[in-house]
């Protein structure tokens, strides 16, 4: 028995959805919380199905609290075609006239009617060029479709010129207890636990961020719960994933130098993400290559810059490790593979309480070996090692450990991890 071909890939990408798409509602009242706004779209729904014209929508409101979501659901609910656009469909006039004003009085192919969506428009509206402002008005007073217009701030001035046209619907961000209620149903659905510790830390750290709560939930699943600290707290504009969306599947040096400069993760973070994924993300061997050669320029950068105190090298580090890497594929992606968390951060969480342990130590022996700690740590620290470990098989542990303490203060508890001090590397 053959399983066709379309099953399998559609199973294929179940399992390799995240649990942000995996959930994605499609639904108005299958959205989190705001429960004004979805009201107001169930109502505006109402008048579509009657084939009343409509005012254009601003939706509005913060990162990942369910703008787009709840667009997507209005055309899915009322049996609209959906017709999205994004910066590069619409930051000239000429675009706008030759391709966008044509959709608003005619129908689609199958006489449906349609949804005309903008998306992010206070994120392009300052890279219009002369006259892109008249034409969306234009569009706006003769478009038979519905329109709606997603943007994180309503009273952005770059988007001043639609606030008299149009109805505006703002999202919220839910609390944490409506977060944390969201993630133990989808943990549910999945048969997987989660300590609840992690999962009010996460609602916690979300600060109202539902897709970026759900894209943390993944990493943590079968996680150990030490590497929640290396997830920080999410108060940025594009999560982590999405910027790692723009970096390998746009092949754009503006989209990816942008998606980077538009988060506020660190870059040595982004680094270790970034590095981790390339072998997943691009199918060529040559792409890789030309990917980690633009990574491995970006680190150098990025060293120098800490190492010199002159941090105007971090500008060439964040366009290496965006535009770089971005600009090294050939277009041969790997859209279904997921993001692993990198290799390196789940190392150094589980040795943390070692490292943490090596730092006072050196601290203790700086002094006395008249050197600061990172000399101790990268220069003597081994040797020190060394000599505990070949002093031990010699005249045994309780000689070593009481002249360690008489002379260097140290415990017995710190000459162990002395000894093992080759498993804290990093």
């Amino acid at each position: 028995m053959y399983l066709n071909i379309n099953i399998l890939l559609a199973y294929i990408a179940v399992f390799t959805m995240s649990l942000c798409e995996k959930y994605t509602p499609f639904t108005i009242n299958g959205i989190l919380a705001n429960e004004m706004a979805k009201k107001r779209l169930l109502d505006l729904s109402s008048e579509v199905l009657k084939d009343n014209r409509t005012r254009p929508i601003m939706i509005c409101g913060p990162s990942g609290t369910g703008k787009t979501t709840a667009a997507h659901a209005f055309a899915y609910s009322n049996g609209l075609e959906l017709i999205e656009l994004n910066a590069s469909d619409y930051r000239d006039a000429e675009s706008l006239k030759t391709r966008v004003l044509p959709l608003g009085t005619t129908r689609s192919l199958f006489s449906k009617k349609c949804l005309i969506l903008f998306d992010e428009i206070d994120e392009i509206s300052s890279k219009f060029d002369s006259g892109c402002e008249s034409v969306i008005l234009r569009l706006m007073r003769e478009s038979r479709h519905p329109i709606i217009f997603i943007a994180n701030d309503y009273w952005n001035r770059k988007v001043s010129f639609l606030r008299d046209a149009v109805e505006k619907i703002e999202f919220k961000r839910p609390d944490s207890a409506q977060i944390m209620g969201l993630m133990e149903r989808v943990l549910e659905m999945e048969k997987k636990s989660v300590d609840r510790p992690v999962l009010e830390e996460i609602a916690k750290r979300s600060n109202g961020d539902i897709r970026g709560a759900l894209n943390d939930l993944d990493v943590m699943v079968d996680a150990n719960p030490e590497l929640l600290e290396f997830l920080g707290v999410r108060n940025r504009k594009v999560e982590i994933f999405k910027v790692l969306d723009r970096i390998f599947l746009s092949s754009d040096f503006d989209i990816a130098r942008n998606a980077l400069a538009s988060t506020d993760i660190e870059l040595d973070m982004m680094l270790n993400w970034i590095g981790q994924n390339i072998p997943g993300k691009y199918l060529s061997k040559y792409c890789i290559y030309d990917a980690y050669e633009s990574l491995s320029r970006a680190s150098m950068f990025s060293e120098k810059a800490s190492r010199k105190s002159y941090y105007g090298y971090l500008r060439y580090s964040s366009v290496l490790m965006s535009s770089g890497v971005a600009l090294a594929s050939n277009g041969n992606v790997s859209a279904l593979a997921t993001y692993a968390f990198p290799a390196r951060i789940i190392r150094m969480s589980k040795t943390k309480k070692g490292r943490d342990s090596i730092n006072l130590i050196a601290l203790k022996l700086a002094p006395l070996l008249h050197a600061n700690k990172k000399t101790v740590i990268n220069e003597h620290m081994a040797l020190i090692s060394l000599i505990v470990n070949s002093a031990s098989k010699l005249h045994g542990e309780d000689a070593v450990g009481d002249f360690m303490a008489s002379n260097y203060k140290l415990d017995k508890e710190e000459i162990a991890t002395v000894a093992g001090y080759s498993r804290f590397g990093s």
